[in-house]
């Protein structure tokens, strides 16, 4: 893995992390085309699957809910987060970005799917929380830290708690609350998998 970057993200060149540049852009132009999830003809193929013949039969409905975004604040939040942790990620290994995000939108897509009891939802946050979790606890157990301010995880952490207590939707809003939750368990298991495997490939080294 390449080292940390430790600069502001804006200083990384984003030729450095295509996969971050292309999925912020795809987000944007499924939300341009979409009209922001008011053109259900577009929005319907990429929609969760609500069973398991729709998964054999189009499986790519496990993670295309993530490129759906119902308003552009929503966008905006979700790619921000993109651009100052996950391409931090990305610069270090694009391998490990794409575990993280195939991973974190599998597991929030499924969660939401299964506990939310809705295919209607929609959006990176659940990578976003993959990409929190991952990173914070890779710095807990590690010491080629990312050193991403633990405030940040922080502030998903009380969202979070914020969508649970049904706050949410007294405030107007209606979040995906179990695809974020499931995104950050998804983050956790890639980091502690990675973290493994990169003890046992130490060992074999030193042996």
């Amino acid at each position: 893995m390449r080292s940390p970057f430790y600069q502001h993200p804006s200083r990384m060149p984003w030729r450095a992390t295509p996969f971050s540049a292309g999925l912020i852009l795809i987000s944007a132009l499924v939300a341009l085309l979409s009209d922001t999830g008011a053109n259900r003809a577009f929005v319907t193929p990429l929609v969760m699957a609500p069973n398991v013949e729709f998964f054999m039969a189009e499986p790519w409905r496990l993670l295309t809910p993530a490129l759906l975004h119902f308003s552009w604040p929503h966008w905006i939040f979700n790619a921000l987060w993109m651009f100052a942790v996950g391409r931090l990620i990305e610069w270090r290994s694009a391998g490990v970005w794409v575990a993280v995000v195939l991973v974190s939108a599998a597991a929030g897509n499924l969660a939401q799917l299964v506990f939310g009891g809705t295919i209607w939802f929609g959006g990176l946050s659940g990578v976003v929380y993959g990409v929190l979790g991952y990173t914070a606890l890779w710095d807990r157990l590690r010491s080629d830290v990312y050193a991403v301010p633990s405030v940040y995880l922080g502030l998903c952490l009380g969202f979070l708690a914020v969508g649970f207590t049904g706050l949410d939707r007294m405030l107007g809003m209606n979040l995906a609350n179990f695809a974020h939750l499931g995104g950050l368990l998804g983050g956790l298991v890639v980091a502690i998998v990675h973290v493994g495997f990169e003890r046992i490939t130490r060992k074999k080294l030193w042996t």
